[in-house]
């Protein structure tokens, strides 16, 4: 007997359909006493997924299906192809659902002729014929109802069969069009974009910023990926950015080492980094790793500011520096019979690292990170941990336009 094989992939959440339909083709044939196919599935893995334009967007859980099987055979007899004969008089040739490469090339090496059925040879319009060959090396071109007579096979039990043919090629998907639900992301990838398109913001933006008319990071992040209409160009711009990759490997890291830390979110987008793939819902909470990786930068770069920190004017003196707020902590309030009064502890940090420091009644204080210029009374100098700080009073503090790198 010969063996067809058929090997392809799929993607993995379509192996029920494709066991269904195994199953029912192999039902119908068997009516006709033809021999049932096996079917194999491998173990899942991510294969390559190209969207309709060609783009590498992600990876796809895919498996490989094997279905195998003894062609059908009868007194030395197989069918090998079908061959259907349009209008103008073209042939296209089907082979029998995984034939053998040496038997491919004797049917290639087939001269076909429309209309003509060796079996009755009776010439009339037929849109299809079948070619069969005995195990002698005979080939006979027959209409569809000569195929049985003469080959003792049941046609309707070879068209069952062929139905294999039709899997490889078949639209897993559906109709729907749209980016598979299954779809996987590379996380070295996802921080890379996500790296780009914060330096050309200039900063990252969170979803609960939406109020400020400013596109959140993540939704960038998003049609980068899976908006078909976003402009080549703008995909292109980030793809040429030449530090991406350098801050998208340090984020990672920085994300990885988080895992396993007592607190919930750390961990989570440690877990997320871990990973090689990640699954297009959890992409925000991945992206906003990049935040976390800068709030830690700027602390580092504060605290090692801080260390040459050393005592400003005198007290009593009224002292005015350029500065940047570092730290703003919530206290408890005072009470004065009815009404309760605010108070916040704000820290700021001069060019030079110098560290001040204002316990604040003020209605407004101005926002961690912000660039303001500081007037205040010099109250006392302390030391907290090994950092010298100037305590203020009676502060003011005014917008200041960053300085230009």
């Amino acid at each position: 007997m010969t063996s067809a094989a058929m090997r392809f992939p799929i993607p993995a959440t379509a192996q029920a359909r494709v066991r269904q339909l195994v199953e029912a083709t192999n039902a119908r044939a068997a009516v006709h006493k033809l021999t049932a196919y096996t079917l194999d599935v491998s173990a899942p893995f991510l294969a390559d997924y190209h969207d309709i334009d060609g783009r590498l967007i992600g990876k796809r859980p895919t498996v490989t299906v094997t279905i195998s099987g003894d062609i059908p055979r009868h007194h030395g007899w197989t069918v090998l192809a079908r061959l259907d004969h349009d209008e103008e008089g073209e042939t296209i040739t089907s082979l029998f659902p995984g034939l053998p490469e040496q038997d491919a090339e004797a049917v290639r090496g087939y001269h076909a002729i429309a209309n003509v059925c060796h079996g009755c040879n009776i010439a009339r319009h037929r849109t299809a014929t079948y070619l069969a060959r005995h195990e002698n090396g005979e080939m006979r071109q027959l209409g569809t109802t000569c195929v049985e007579p003469y080959t003792g096979l049941p046609i309707k039990g070879l068209e069952a069969l062929w139905r294999f043919g039709t899997l490889k090629d078949s639209d897993w998907d559906g109709e729907e069009g749209g980016i598979p639900a299954d779809l996987r992301v590379p996380v070295a990838e996802v921080l890379r974009v996500t790296a780009a398109i914060v330096n050309t913001e200039g900063r990252f933006y969170s979803r609960s910023e939406q109020w400020k008319n400013t596109q959140p990071t993540a939704d960038g992040v998003e049609a980068y990926f899976f908006d078909r209409k976003a402009p080549m160009e703008w995909r292109a711009a980030i793809d040429a950015d030449p530090d991406a990759p350098t801050t998208a490997a340090a984020v990672r890291a920085w994300a990885v080492q988080g895992y396993g830390s007592l607190s919930d979110y750390r961990h989570k987008v440690g877990q997320l980094a871990k990973g090689e793939t990640v699954d297009p819902r959890h992409l925000p909470t991945l992206v906003s790793a990049i935040a976390g990786w800068y709030r830690d930068q700027e602390k580092e770069a504060t605290e090692r500011a801080a260390q040459n920190s050393k005592p400003q004017g005198t007290v009593g003196e009224r002292i005015t520096t350029p500065a940047t707020v570092t730290t703003v902590i919530e206290l408890e309030g005072r009470t004065y019979g009815y009404q309760t009064q605010r108070r916040r502890l704000v820290k700021f940090q001069d060019p030079q690292g110098n560290v001040f420091v204002w316990f604040s009644s003020a209605a407004d204080v101005p926002d961690q990170g912000d660039e303001v210029e500081l007037t205040g009374t010099v109250k006392d100098h302390s030391i907290y941990g090994e950092t010298a700080q100037t305590v203020l009073t009676r502060c003011r503090v005014a917008a200041r336009e960053p300085v230009a790198a």
